[in-house]
């Protein structure tokens, strides 16, 4: 009888000690983090993560893949402007001279053609060049780490600049290279003052616009 009592006594503590077990493990992610992508994915699946920066918004559009789509939302001067590009990130690769080839029309960020809509007529560039309200699709071609133009094309909706078409711009400027301040492992835009800024790698290329007279 007594050893029944034992055996029983041993089977309830046997229960409790199983339904008591840690089940913590069951939510750890062991998944290895793709590298490529942000660090922070949106939890609403990539749709609206907004960055407050001086003067300007910067959202994240899609950031399931691995160049992120984004988009720049904010004003120079009076003329609001939105850029909407892909982000590609440097990767332990030469950018200037390899991956972004001299002498030949980059997208000037990934998969889509970067595309950037002023809601007014502006002047770009040094020289002043008008351009109407619009979306235009933005290229660049340099031609050494420090000589850059800057293209708008009326063919604002493209697939990196494999259709681009010369006889489509609208307006092509020199714009300005200078070593960045702090290495940029992502290509991001930037506004600073009536500058448009494209920053990647070690290097921040600028170009000027303001408002074109009435």
């Amino acid at each position: 009888m007594l050893k029944n009592v034992m055996l029983f006594a041993a089977a309830l503590m046997i229960f409790a000690s199983c339904a008591n077990t840690d089940t913590s493990q069951d939510t750890v992610d062991t998944s290895e983090p793709d590298t490529t992508a942000l660090s922070a994915v949106p939890t609403d699946g990539g749709q609206s993560m907004d960055e407050t920066k001086d003067g300007y918004k910067l959202n994240i559009v899609d950031g399931t893949i691995k160049s992120p789509r984004k988009e720049l939302v904010g004003k120079i001067g009076e003329v609001p402007v939105v850029i909407n590009y892909g982000s590609p990130a440097v990767n332990d690769r030469v950018i200037y001279g390899d991956l972004v080839p001299y002498n030949k029309v980059w997208r000037t960020g990934a998969n889509e053609a970067t595309r950037i809509t002023f809601q007014r007529d502006v002047m770009v560039g040094k020289s002043n060049t008008k351009l109407t309200a619009g979306t235009y699709a933005l290229f660049s071609l340099p031609s050494s780490k420090d000589d850059w133009t800057i293209i708008f094309n009326k063919v604002a909706d493209q697939w990196g600049a494999y259709d681009y078409e010369e006889s489509s711009d609208a307006a092509r400027v020199k714009a300005e290279s200078m070593p960045a301040p702090e290495r940029a492992e992502r290509m991001d835009f930037a506004l600073d003052g009536n500058d448009i800024q494209m920053m990647w790698d070690d290097l921040v290329v600028a170009f000027p616009v303001t408002t074109a007279s009435k």
